[in-house]
């Protein structure tokens, strides 16, 4: 017998067949599993690798052994073997197998078409509704339910540069390593044609156990890049290679072995960058090249202090502000001609004068470091960034602000800080709505940044609209770093403020946490959480665990000792509101001093001579405080001044006055505050039976007409 006729007795062809088909089948199946269950990349790998090496021994056993009656047996070849039922079992098998996996294929690939209840168009209209017109938004009962949100859809030339594996020996090399991957994310944002995922939804995936399918779908990108830097001396090699998302398909691959230098290092960038986009399809924006290679700096110790403040850059706290600070002095000491450092460093003391101190030496320090910055390299994106942020903060010149950014975006078209800052600066001129449109923006380019979301839900906040708060809520919470209480507090202080609710979240914090120096995210509203409910206890327990801190930000500046006397009054202590006052108006003199057109002061001190019932005194303060610079400009600060103003006026007024100050309040397109949340302050216990406030909760409280407004 021949060997084609034994191998066909012995059933080896029909066992190859179906080893082969029921082995697609498998990967078929572990495909969707893994996928599901967020196996990591070698899972899969290892399974095809396991299948192949099978192969060759199933074939071998197929020919060693007979399955018959008798059970299995070693086929010598002394035997006939019986090969119809063999064979007609092998043929169901293998049948079955190929109907599973045509079906399998068919639900995979053409399910989610046939199932949709609605097009795709269809669906990014639903989530990404058309922008509304800058009016009052309605009251919360009279909106309808949105939408949920759904997932972006990739356009061809998104990509995601996950960041980058550090090879080298040396842990310090980390910083060079992210400053790399940074600086290859800027060069790669200068390609209009591209969608580049910002740095701070990326960096979640270091060291990540995800497969790449997962990640894709979750930044919403159809490129993935991968890269790794391994340096050693001034050598430095980077090998980097480009994915299909959606298939785990090599695209493109490259290694680059440098000498260490500033300028190979930016040269190495810009071919990198050049080789993604030729391997996309896609053509690098004119300019880009050359502006990528020039180099910041030949100091190579210069260019690692650089990297290490850049590292650091979402810590805004004062110690962290602070630490950049001293990182990029160094680099400048050591390059007096370090451009981007000098811009860097001014961007360091805007946002000292900003988010700590309000120190007219910081606004200053940080324009003139900006400016010398610009002096050397005046067409720099980045500078000019950097220039746009300083008129916004530090000037609130939002014209020259705008202007800036219009240079910057030249030269970082994808760059999702550009429609963040214009978001803040729509939010000040007063222009919610628009804002909203720029934040969605910014969202598709850092779809995993937690200040971008936390950012969209206040100023849903703001405009009245908590649900569509809620659903951005969710997807903040569903980020690891959005686990973090101070992010997940946001949405929960604005229930409490517009709609007086008392969320289990705060139900079950304790008053020494809520004064913890980190969390200054949430400002006063710790104590006044306490004093709505009467719970004087915690409020005295929140003022003592503040140790004689005064609590700040950009809306307020209050010393312990008026929060004490606001508790006084609410208890009707009078000698002690007198003694807490009169101590605050004491501190608040201080610090008037130093800081002499502070409006947060003016407004603590209106607050202080209220509780003393010097009520021409505070009327004074308060117009005072609203006519300095910063409430002229600034339409968010200002409208929150007028929200204390009417806290203030409800010590000191008649009921008609307070009510008429709080309705033209709530008539405001953004606001903090709803009716059922700020009637819940004791200074509004003389006022919530008087006609006027039953009218103003007949109109705006979430209660209805003729639901009680008692505290």
């Amino acid at each position: 017998m021949s060997l084609w006729a034994e191998l066909k007795r012995r059933n080896v062809f029909r066992v190859a067949a179906a080893y082969v088909v029921i082995g697609w089948l498998m990967l078929q199946v572990a495909d969707i599993v893994l996928g599901f269950t967020g196996a990591p990349d070698w899972v899969g790998k290892a399974l095809i690798a396991f299948l192949v090496m099978g192969f060759i021994p199933v074939l071998a056993m197929a020919w060693v052994f007979e399955v018959g009656p008798q059970g299995i047996r070693v086929d010598d070849g002394s035997t006939q073997r019986n090969v119809g039922p063999q064979a007609r079992r092998l043929d169901v098998i293998t049948l079955c197998a190929v109907v599973l996996l045509v079906v399998l294929m068919i639900v995979q690939h053409l399910g989610p078409a046939l199932l949709a209840p609605e097009s795709d168009a269809g669906s990014r209209a639903q989530s990404n509704p058309e922008p509304r017109s800058a009016q009052p938004s309605p009251r919360p009962a009279e909106q309808s339910p949105a939408a949920e949100l759904d997932p972006w859809i990739p356009s061809p030339g998104s990509i995601a540069a996950l960041p980058f594996t550090n090879r080298s020996a040396m842990k310090e090399n980390k910083f060079f390593v992210d400053g790399i991957h940074d600086e290859l994310l800027t060069e790669l944002a200068r390609n209009r044609t591209l969608t580049v995922i910002s740095r701070t939804s990326v960096m979640e995936y270091a060291e990540t156990t995800k497969n790449l399918r997962e990640i894709g779908t979750e930044l919403g990108v159809a490129n993935i890049l991968e890269g790794a830097v391994q340096r050693s001396g001034e050598q430095v090699r980077i090998t980097v290679q480009l994915i299909d998302a959606s298939t785990d398909a090599h695209i493109w691959a490259e290694t680059y072995d440098r000498q260490l230098t500033p300028e190979n290092l930016f040269a190495v960038q810009t071919d990198i960058a050049a080789d993604i986009a030729l391997a996309l399809g896609k053509q690098i924006a004119p300019g880009a090249e050359l502006a990528a290679r020039r180099a910041p700096t030949e100091n190579a110790e210069a260019y690692d202090l650089f990297l290490r403040a850049r590292g650091q850059f979402v810590d805004t706290s004062e110690p962290g502000i602070n630490a950049r600070i001293e990182l990029y002095r160094r680099a400048v000491d050591l390059d007096p001609g370090f451009a981007a450092a000098m811009g860097e460093l001014g961007r360091e003391y805007t946002n000292l004068y900003w988010y700590i101190s309000r120190r007219d030496s910081h606004r200053k320090q940080g324009g003139e470091w900006i400016d010398k910055a610009l002096a050397l390299a005046p067409d720099d994106p980045r500078l000019r960034l950097a220039k746009a942020e300083h008129f916004y903060r530090a000037d609130l010149d939002y014209e020259a602000a705008l202007a800036e950014l219009d240079r910057a975006v030249g030269g970082l078209p994808g760059s999702a800080e550009i429609p963040m800052l214009r978001a803040w600066i729509k939010r000040r001129q007063g222009l919610p709505f628009e804002s909203l449109e720029l934040l969605q923006d910014a969202a598709l380019l850092d779809p995993r940044s937690v200040e971008v979301l936390n950012a969209l839900i206040e100023t849903h906040w703001l405009t009245g609209d908590l649900e569509q708060a809620r659903r951005w809520q969710r997807r903040l919470t569903a980020l690891p770093e959005g686990t973090d209480a101070l992010w997940r507090i946001g949405y929960t202080w604005a229930r409490f403020r517009y709609w007086g609710e008392q969320p289990q979240e705060l139900l079950t914090m304790e008053p020494e946490a809520l004064a913890a120096p980190n969390n200054s995210l949430v400002g006063s509203d710790p104590f006044r959480w306490f004093l709505f409910r009467r719970e004087f206890e915690k409020s005295d327990r929140y003022l003592d665990a503040l140790q004689g801190r005064p609590i700040y930000d950009q809306f307020e500046w209050q010393p312990v000792e008026l929060f004490r006397a606001r508790l006084a009054h609410a208890q009707a202590n009078a000698d002690q509101v007198r003694l807490m006052s009169e101590a605050a108006l004491a501190r608040i003199a201080d610090q008037l001093e130093v800081q002499p057109d502070d409006y947060r002061l003016y407004m603590a001190r209106a607050r202080a001579l209220a509780l003393l019932g010097r009520a021409d005194d505070a009327r004074q303060a308060m117009d005072t405080a609203l006519a300095q610079p910063v409430p002229q400009r600034d339409a968010l600060i200002e409208g929150e001044l007028r929200a204390k103003q009417f806290f203030i006026l409800a010590l000191i007024a008649d009921s008609e006055e307070v009510a008429e100050a709080v309705e033209t309040y709530l008539q405001r397109d953004m606001r903090y505050w709803g009716f059922d949340g700020l009637i819940l302050d004791p200074a509004f216990d003389r006022h919530r039976d008087h006609p006027a406030f039953r009218a103003l909760q007949a109109r705006y409280s979430r209660k209805g007409q003729g639901a009680s407004v008692d505290g």
